[in-house]
Parts: C-alpha cells; structure tokens; sequence
C-alpha cells in the first residue's frame, strides 16, 4: 500500500542521515503509525533510542533521554557543538577558537576537563586523540539530535535564536550570521497518507 512506499522512503533518508532516531519525535503524535511500521520497518521505528539532544539556539543545554545534563562548565555546550561541527580538531584550533583570550596552559587544562566531565556524565560520549593525525574526535553510541543541524535540515527543534547567547567567539557569530537564511526558510512539512 501507499503508507508502506512512505515508510520505505522515510528509513531510506534514516540511513542517508544516520540517524537512526531522526522521527523519535514525531512517533508520539502518530502512535497507530508508529505501531503499524514496528510490523513492516521495525528499523524505522524501533525502540526510542537514547537520544542526546544539543539545544544552542536561544539557550545552551544538553538533554539526555529528556533530563538535562549538568555539566558544571560553561563552555560545555559550545564545545561539544564545536566538535559537531568540525568532526576532527586539533588543540591548537580548539585553543584558538574557543578560548581566545585565554593562555593555552589554562585552554589545555579546560578542554580536558571538560572530556572528563563529558565521559562521566554522558559514558557514550567520548572526545577520543587520535595519534596519528594529531586530531581529537567525537565518538557517540548515542544518537545526537543538534537543533543547528535540525534547522539546516528544515526541521525545528524548539527556538531558532541565537546561536550560543553566552559565546561571543568569532566562530559562534559567523554560524550565527550563516543560519539566517535556514531561519527564514519555512520547514517542510512531511505528509504521509494511510490508506
């Protein structure tokens, strides 16, 4: 029928995505949908996975399965969005852009608290050294919803503000001034028909 060829084009732009759990939202408002694609896409729409969500528009938080995370740093959220952003970074670039005016012995010293307080609070989430290419990674088992990519997306997850109010680093301003034209845009309506 109609709904199953949705459904196939819905896990197709989940594994395009990968994100697993790009529709944990939208499964609570249609929950006779979501019990009908268990039987015929069970991939799609599985058990809730955990989901880690980045909120850096108009506030800076992170959530958890739907319990904020405290992580006793301010420049906790920008960091890890930071790293979203830019996959692969060096500490160096890191310093630089994030800590500017600081030494880097205190820079140093800051980042690596925070990947302590990162791996105590959120084990599945790991800012990992790579060796070789003298880089540092994020590494997830977790899937990660980041309102910035949500709104590239055309999607909305909660206020489309300012990017990272309490930064005030160049980076934050500049992905500030790049998402107006994403603010502007209306989000595209996804229509499934059940027959």
């Amino acid at each position: 029928s109609r709904y199953l060829k949705e459904l196939d084009k819905l896990q197709s732009l989940s594994v395009a995505l990968q994100n697993k759990a790009f529709l944990a939202r939208e499964w609570t408002l249609v929950p006779h949908l979501r019990e009908a694609a268990l039987m015929s896409h069970p991939k799609l729409a599985g058990k809730a996975a955990v989901v880690l969500e980045v909120h850096t528009l108009s506030e800076e938080k992170l959530v958890l399965g739907g319990t904020v995370v405290s992580i006793r740093l301010r420049r906790a959220v920008e960091l890890l969005a930071y790293f979203l952003e830019h996959k692969e970074l060096s500490l160096k670039r890191v310093q630089s852009e994030i800590f500017p005016d600081e030494k880097p012995r205190s820079a140093k010293s800051y980042f690596h608290q925070f990947r302590h307080e990162l791996q105590e609070r959120i084990p599945e989430l790991e800012i990992v050294y790579d060796a070789d290419g003298r880089v540092y990674r994020l590494e997830s088992d977790i899937d990660i919803l980041w309102d910035v990519a949500e709104l590239r997306a055309g999607r909305k997850m909660g206020d489309t503000g300012i990017f990272l109010p309490s930064s005030g680093n160049e980076w934050a301003q500049l992905l500030d001034q790049e998402l107006e034209p994403a603010r502007e845009a209306r989000p595209l309506p996804i229509e499934i028909e059940i027959e």
